[in-house]
């Protein structure tokens, strides 16, 4: 399963630290200006990507299909998808992550290190 967008999951922030919450899931807040780009990676763990404000763009990296969130909109990676991101106008959004240790160590890894 690659990447999902679920539309209208939620109605703002606290809402969306509601969910994080209640799925056990750790919040921090992020920011993305607009034409901001991560190529192409990966994550050891899954995450969650709750967008309040703005749009966050999603290119799962198996299929090559690009998927648009806005507000109020989930963003679902599961751990070890290739995936890209870029924002085509300014973001903030909240991002549940597994637990404490998985966000302290969140980076994006190479796609070449996918096992």
């Amino acid at each position: 399963m690659g990447v999902t967008v679920s539309r209208n999951c939620f109605s703002g922030k606290q809402q969306a630290l509601e969910a994080i919450g209640n799925k056990g899931l750790v919040a921090r807040d992020g920011a993305m200006t607009a034409g901001d780009l991560e190529d192409v990676h990966w994550h050891k763990t899954s995450l969650e990507i709750y967008v309040l404000e703005g749009s966050f763009e999603t290119r799962d990296g198996v299929t090559d299909t690009a998927l648009l969130a806005g507000p109020g909109d989930l963003i679902s990676i599961p751990a070890g998808t290739l995936h890209a991101a870029r924002c085509p106008e300014p973001a903030r959004y909240v991002v549940g992550f597994e637990s404490d240790e998985a966000m302290a160590g969140f980076k994006p890894e190479r796609p070449e290190d996918l096992e």
